[in-house]
């Protein structure tokens, strides 16, 4: 190939990647909300970035995926046909529902050609989760002189037609009655997801990199979350990879030491951050909080309905939402699939899933995105993590400093 040619498609590549990053990162605040859901800007956006990789040779579909896609898709369909024909009265269905999975997640069908500049993935996703830490830690001190900058609709209310961010916690206060904001990274809708952010740059930088240098920075901006989501999924996700692999356990056992370094010298220089920090393991204790109803109360919906035989096949799209007894705030992936499309949809699309983000050569993305997918609080429809998932899993590249 020519050096102009190569030149070209190494810029072309940069600009998909960054312009991804933007919408799922910087943007993230930004969509419609239609009803009681949310159209993010990165799902109009990273589609036609996908379309136009496609057209322009720098994207190939991917056989093998897009026909287990197609398998979930016609299981579905047939769910809702069933739900048509055979209602159940204690839930509703939604049509639109599916079609809102089934769009979205055609973005996994295609991946990167040999055109495509993998390696500028990982790099470019550190340095927008860089930039979320600083702005994240000045935005948290900012507040302390008279400066809150938490949410945009607040700040910047002429943007509030184009914001989805009242769907979620734009006030995130540290404890209740308390007037101190936790940092959510300036550009993204919670402290949670901010706590996700920093977690996967904290492996994908000391696992894969091998690189200790922005371990403080990313800790700090951490504790300032105030939000035990990133630990949980960093947790499980190092467990699970060490059990994959044991190469990797001594890398394992080294991030845990440094981590507890990290909140040992924290709890000296910053130990409000941490003592409230720590109060928020109790909220899973009281059936009011974020944390029960996120991890707990979707076992009182399994055991209403977990027994009967229709959970094979679902009761219909959208009828989780819809269900007698239903806790707002307590779906996941996996409870939304199981009550939608059964234990047969579930397996169906998680086989999907893993087929088109699994990496051998570095577990560690697509096992951290699993974990997050499941146990971070989000959606299936949540597409800023989405498109993060598929450009870490999908279009990046293993570095050479990687094990």
């Amino acid at each position: 190939m020519e050096p102009n040619a190569i030149s070209a498609d190494a810029q072309a590549s940069r600009l998909f990647i960054h312009a991804a990053f933007i919408t799922a990162i910087c943007l993230q605040r930004f969509g419609l909300i239609l009803g009681d859901s949310a159209i993010f800007l990165s799902l109009p956006a990273f589609a036609a970035m996908i379309f136009w990789a496609y057209l322009s040779g720098y994207g190939e579909l991917r056989p093998r995926v897009g026909l287990l896609y197609v398998t979930f898709a016609a299981w579905g369909l047939f769910c809702t046909l069933v739900a048509l024909l055979i209602p159940d009265a204690r839930f509703g269905v939604s049509l639109t529902s599916l079609m809102a999975i089934l769009i979205s997640y055609t973005l996994l069908t295609i991946g990167p050609s040999r055109r495509f500049d993998r390696s500028q993935v990982l790099p470019a996703f550190l340095f927008y989760a860089r930039l979320c830490a600083v702005l994240g830690i000045i935005q948290y001190l900012a507040q302390f002189v008279g400066v809150k900058l938490f949410s945009f609709m607040v700040s910047f209310p002429f943007l509030e037609p184009v914001l989805v961010e009242r769907m979620f916690n734009y006030a995130p206060i540290v404890s209740y009655g308390s007037t101190l904001m936790r940092s959510n990274g300036f550009f993204l809708v919670e402290p949670s997801i901010f706590s996700q952010l920093l977690a996967l740059a904290i492996a994908i930088d000391f696992f894969l990199f091998r690189r200790k240098l922005y371990l403080p920075l990313y800790g700090i901006a951490y504790l300032l979350t105030n939000s035990g989501t990133g630990f949980l999924v960093l947790s499980v996700g190092m467990v699970v990879y060490a059990m994959i692999d044991w190469r990797y356990l001594g890398r394992v056992t080294g991030a845990i030491v440094a981590g507890a370094a990290l909140a040992f010298a924290a709890s000296y220089v910053m130990p409000d951050q941490i003592d409230a920090f720590a109060g928020r393991a109790d909220e899973v204790n009281s059936n009011r909080s974020s944390g029960y109803s996120r991890y707990f109360a979707q076992f009182d919906l399994i055991g209403r309905y977990g027994s009967e035989m229709r959970g094979l096949i679902g009761w219909g799209p959208g009828a989780l939402e819809r269900a007698d007894g239903f806790v707002p705030g307590s779906s996941n992936p996996s409870l939304k699939l199981y009550f939608d499309y059964g234990l047969i949809g579930l397996g169906l699309f998680w086989t999907f899933l893993i087929s088109a983000i699994w990496r051998r050569e570095m577990a560690l993305i697509p096992v951290l995105a699993i974990v997050q997918f499941q146990l971070g609080g989000g959606s299936l429809l949540f597409t800023p993590l989405l498109v993060l998932m598929a450009m870490l899993c999908i279009w990046s590249k293993k570095p050479q400093t990687a094990l």
